[in-house]
């Protein structure tokens, strides 16, 4: 073994009386006092403003929806649900700010893919699409409603047609969307904002959830996704993605990415970051990623990969592995590269406490990365082929060359009998570099 770099008053509607001419009765009550019928109306309306005022905040209503339901229904309690997916989300864009459509516990919907959309929904009083336990249902026997695409093209589907228009707040949490190998299982397009997915099964799709672009915007619009979270959810079996796409200001965190990217080597992955037209604040954290791009048996893609142009990204306490012998030399961890024929960069880069085992050739990449730190990171390597910890930059650079680059705490422990000639860091980048206080275990 070696070691190398240790390195209220109401206002009733009543009509007027007028009883003589001073003298008003309204409601019982009399005014008898100098005044005209045009200041007393003036009052009132007064008071009707300062009841306003200090009137509560309307009442949020739940909408109920279960296979024992009628869509004949009204839908507003759990015993008068409405019985389909599709008939529920024709409602959608009339809900008012806080309302919330709901599916029973072990009900199973069918989606035709239908657009959602709805400009009265607010970041700070979301529109929830849900689960409710129905009554007199056990707790313990309370499965995930089951949403399942009824064709192609998924079932989820947040978007306007035509231009971009503004619209955001909404929640989609505890449901399991089903697909059947195509489509997308939550769809985001044209400027949609403060979407937060909380413990939402994602299974089967070509890709699980992808947070695209937008058409030509119109006014109030900016054309990006942001504040998008996607949460304590699993995304399992989609075989061309599991993520795809960009935002600003996102969080993915605490997910299991499961067996997704099936369909291709190299291009396909459980998380992929594309950021094309530029994007700021995306943060990957908690994760875990294994079997990625999982063909014929070994994963064949890097697992965590961003492309184009991004600000101020963090990549933390995600943990990355696949098993003995099932992964080729293109199972990268992860890596934050160019991949276009387009200029991209990559600024203020964090990747720390990440743990990576057992992928491909490279543990941690970067290239075009300025400000770049790579922090207190665990990496463990006992394939039967070459491999380096991490590299800086991983791959030929654009106009933008890796910068300002700190590396340090990191723990890379490589076993390598055979000899393959397996590294723990390497560094090429000639800005300023400062690489140390890191420990490389050779076995």
């Amino acid at each position: 073994m070696k070691t190398i770099d240790k390195v209220s008053n109401t206002v009733a509607t009543k009509p007027l009386t007028v009883i003589g001419m001073n003298v008003i009765e309204h409601t019982g009550i009399k005014l008898i006092r100098d005044v005209t019928i045009k200041q007393y109306l003036f009052t009132v309306k007064a008071g009707l403003l300062l009841l306003g005022l200090f009137a509560g905040p309307v009442q949020a209503q739940n909408f109920y929806v279960c296979n024992d339901g009628a869509n004949t229904n009204t839908g507003l309690s759990p015993f008068e649900p409405w019985a389909t997916f599709d008939f529920a989300m024709s409602r959608f864009s009339a809900l008012n700010a806080g309302d919330a459509i709901l599916f029973c516990r072990n009900g199973t919907f069918t989606s035709s893919f239908p657009r959602l959309f709805n400009q009265h929904c607010a970041a700070d009083a979301p529109c929830t699409i849900a689960d409710y336990i129905p009554p007199n249902m056990p707790a313990t026997t309370a499965r995930l409603p089951v949403i399942t695409s009824s064709g192609a093209n998924g079932v989820l589907n947040f978007q306007d047609g035509g231009n971009a228009d503004h619209d955001e707040g909404y929640v989609i949490k505890n449901l399991s969307l089903k697909g059947k190998g195509t489509g997308f299982g939550l769809f985001l397009f044209n400027d949609v904002d403060f979407v937060t997915i909380d413990g939402v099964i994602i299974d089967g799709f070509d890709i699980g959830m992808y947070s695209a672009g937008a058409n030509a915007a119109n006014p109030g619009a900016n054309r990006v996704n942001e504040n998008i979270e996607l949460r304590n959810s699993s995304i399992t079996n989609n075989n061309g993605q599991g993520w795809l796409g960009g935002c600003n200001d996102c969080v993915i965190d605490n997910n299991k990415f499961t067996n997704n990217g099936f369909a291709r080597k190299i291009f396909n992955h459980s998380i992929y970051i594309s950021a094309q037209n530029g994007n700021s604040g995306i943060t990957v954290s908690n994760n875990t990623l294994t079997k990625s791009t999982f063909v014929a048996g070994k994963c064949a893609g890097v697992s965590l990969v961003v492309h184009g142009v991004v600000k101020n990204l963090t990549i933390r306490d995600n943990t990355v592995f696949e098993a003995i012998g099932a992964a080729e030399q293109t199972c990268w961890g992860i890596s934050v590269d160019p991949g276009y024929a387009t200029e991209e960069a990559f600024s203020n880069v964090l990747i720390a406490g990440n743990k990576v085992t057992n992928v491909g050739n490279v543990g941690i990449g970067c290239a075009s990365c300025t400000n770049l730190q790579i922090l207190d990171n665990t990496i463990t390597h006992a394939q039967d082929f070459g491999f380096t910890g991490i590299k800086v930059p991983v791959r030929t650079e654009d106009t933008v060359k890796s910068d300002r680059i700190l590396i340090t705490g990191n723990y890379i422990e490589l076993l390598d009998p055979n000899n393959k000639g397996k590294q723990g860091i390497v560094v090429t980048a000639t800005g300023d570099v400062n690489v140390g206080s890191n420990e490389v275990i050779l076995k």
